[in-house]
């Protein structure tokens, strides 16, 4: 596709208004992408459940067009490259499918849908007309990470053959809004274990192989918290503690903890063990320099940096040395600056990492090459969450089944 700019409708974008100074996802990480990714998008339409709604959003950020109807949308500008599906899970469905039969690709917010079938058809609906996809796993996106990938699958670390992946926030415990309750809700998430996405999509690009089996607990910890709109509580039945064994590749053994309800939670830690060395990624300390009335989007979750170290045979066996003296002979790595795409943006912030999905959508449609992950890469999430499923009901190993890719 040589287009010079792609003409983009974003669809949930409206203004929360939120006590605790958090706007919705769009408005604070989605339109600011690609607003300062203006020579590559035009940002041309908002389309929310309400025209008044959507003439506010266009009217903060000067968008032109204003719909309340998706289907509306599709059929006033049909020049539209890309729609941008940023509602609720239990949505993603019905307003991805009429985009993808209109011959729109697709950038889907996570969970890709509400189930596997849903999102099944919207695989297949792309891959029957050919159109690129990405979804909003926006961490895979940290260069640290992307990093993190790289080295492992250049043989930084030999043979991996363990690996621990943790994440653990205070989401689901902490008092939140009532525009939120939505998340706390199962029949608005879908799989119970959507939450832990983010984390087993890293797992996958990192090792660069798929969860093979799983053996999962999955339970709500906390299933009420404080509406900060006006007292009272929002109560929820949705996962908010995930542990999972997993094997990918077939023989490479982990565990995966997400953790929803840690206060004061140190968000990532991801360690990877191998033949001839060790990585390991983790968050930096969070600056408390946020100040919701200056509308600077949303707090940094802290910036990823990466460690690791790789052993020296020669060294080793010319002057042994006792295991307890190499805990934590591990150093940080500089992140190379090729992994950070767009400017302007402050690491850490959902914008940063949502503009460099958006770079990389358009560079995979300009080379006509698929971006990462797209719906290809994320059903297979699904496949793994419906295993996890699985197995908690049978309290033992199940396998991921691939077969319907």
């Amino acid at each position: 596709m040589t287009k010079s700019k792609f003409k983009v409708a974003i669809v949930g974008a409206a203004f929360a208004h939120s006590p605790d100074g958090r706007e919705r996802f769009s408005v604070r990480a989605h339109i600011p992408a690609l607003l300062k990714q203006s020579d590559t998008y035009d940002l041309a339409a908002v389309c929310t459940t309400k025209m008044e709604s959507a003439t506010e959003t266009c009217r903060h950020f000067g968008i032109a067009n204003a719909f309340d109807n998706v289907d509306r949308m599709l059929a006033d500008l049909p020049d539209l490259d890309i729609v941008c599906v940023s509602v609720r899970p239990s949505v993603h469905h019905r307003v991805a499918m009429p985009a993808l039969k209109a011959g729109k690709h697709v950038y889907c917010e996570l969970p890709m849908a509400l189930n596997t079938a849903q999102a099944q058809e919207m695989y297949d609906a792309a891959k029957e007309r050919n159109l690129h996809s990405q979804v909003g796993y926006q961490h895979h996106f940290e260069p640290a990470s992307l990093h993190m990938a790289e080295l492992v699958q250049s043989g930084f670390i030999g043979k991996p053959l363990s690996f621990s992946h943790g994440f653990v926030s205070g989401a689901y415990i902490m008092p939140r809004p009532g525009h939120r309750e939505w998340l706390f809700q199962s029949q608005d998430g879908g799989h119970p274990g959507y939450r832990s996405g983010q984390s087993l999509q890293r797992v996958m690009a990192v090792l660069g192989a798929d969860v093979t089996e799983i053996c999962a607990d999955m339970r709500v910890v906390v299933p009420e918290r404080r509406n900060t709109d006006g007292g009272g509580t929002i109560r929820g039945n949705q996962v908010d503690n995930m542990n999972y064994l997993l094997r990918v590749g077939g023989d490479v053994m982990g565990m995966m903890q997400t953790s929803l309800t840690g206060w004061f939670g140190t968000g990532t830690r991801f360690e990877i063990y191998g033949t001839e060395g060790m990585l390991m990624l983790g968050t930096t300390d969070t600056p408390d320099n946020w100040d919701p009335t200056r509308g600077d989007g949303d707090p940094t979750r802290g910036m990823l940096k990466l460690y690791g170290a790789r052993v020296s045979n020669e060294q080793m066996n010319g002057g042994p040395i006792a295991p307890e003296r190499l805990q934590r002979a591990f150093r940080e790595i500089e992140i190379p600056k090729r992994h950070t795409y767009v400017t302007g943006f402050q690491h850490g912030q959902a914008a940063f990492e949502v503009a460099q999905a958006w770079h990389s959508l358009a560079e995979g449609l300009r080379a006509g090459k698929p971006s990462h992950p797209n719906f290809r890469d994320v059903i297979k999430i699904h496949y793994v969450l419906d295993a996890a499923e699985a197995s908690v009901a049978s309290r033992a190993w199940e396998k991921v089944d691939y077969s319907r890719l």
